[in-house]
């Protein structure tokens, strides 16, 4: 059975009443495989990177993010897992594909609210870092005096940091690149209560006399997303 026979058999088959979520989240689901892959095709990995991956960067993508989007991302992880339920039959691995809907259900929701809530935070800092100084671009190697300033140290850092360790506003994290443990990044106090271990996180740092200070956020990525 192809993906676009089984979601026309499962829309066909719904209530009315929970047909257009259904259909908005099935139709992101045919934009990423193809509407003539065959449900084998649709593996456990597969649908991690759909969610957790494509889909994630495709919010983030939209504009501001708010609390909407994360509840609309739950509606449309239930939707899917109402529909892998109805094809269990035909889908591979089913059983894990629904363990992987169910952990990203909290997941990525949670990493959309974080990207929210780190944007928001560091908009209304911005003016902070708005001195002639500091407006030498990172690529463009700027030091300032809020680096500390030891021979061989970078001022400033951009990449995907996974989460560590979390320590009130301090936090620990793996530069995906380089594999370089970072510490202490400092995190808004607020955001810094709600993370946890494992979330992924494109970020640009300076170094200040504290610590690693956030001065941009990109995507946030839900624990397990290979980026």
């Amino acid at each position: 059975m192809t993906l676009a026979e089984a979601i026309l058999k499962f829309l066909e088959d719904v209530e009315s009443s929970g047909f257009p979520h259904h259909s908005a989240a099935l139709q992101l689901l045919s934009s990423y495989f193809s509407s003539d892959a065959n449900l084998s095709e649709i593996t456990p990995a597969k649908l991690r990177d759909f969610l957790a991956h494509w889909y994630v960067e495709r919010m983030f993508g939209s504009g501001s993010i708010t609390s909407e989007d994360a509840n609309t991302a739950r509606q449309s992880i239930d939707s899917l897992a109402e529909f892998f339920r109805s094809i269990k039959r035909h889908a591979a691995n089913p059983d894990d594909s629904l363990a992987v809907l169910n952990e990203l259900r909290v997941t990525a929701p949670r990493a959309l609210e974080i990207a929210g809530d780190l944007l928001s935070c560091i908009g209304r800092q911005r003016g902070a870092f708005n001195f002639p100084e500091f407006l030498t671009s990172f690529e463009e190697g700027g030091r300032s005096e809020y680096d500390i300033d030891t021979p061989g140290d970078v001022g400033a850092l951009e990449g995907y940091f996974r989460i560590l360790r979390i320590e009130g506003s301090m936090v620990e994290a793996e530069e995906l690149t380089s594999e370089d443990t970072i510490w202490p990044i400092i995190f808004p106090a607020e955001i810094a209560a709600t993370l946890e271990a494992q979330y992924i996180i494109n970020l640009e740092l300076v170094r200040a006399p504290e610590g690693w200070t956030i001065v941009g956020c990109g995507v946030v990525y839900p624990p397990g997303t290979e980026i």
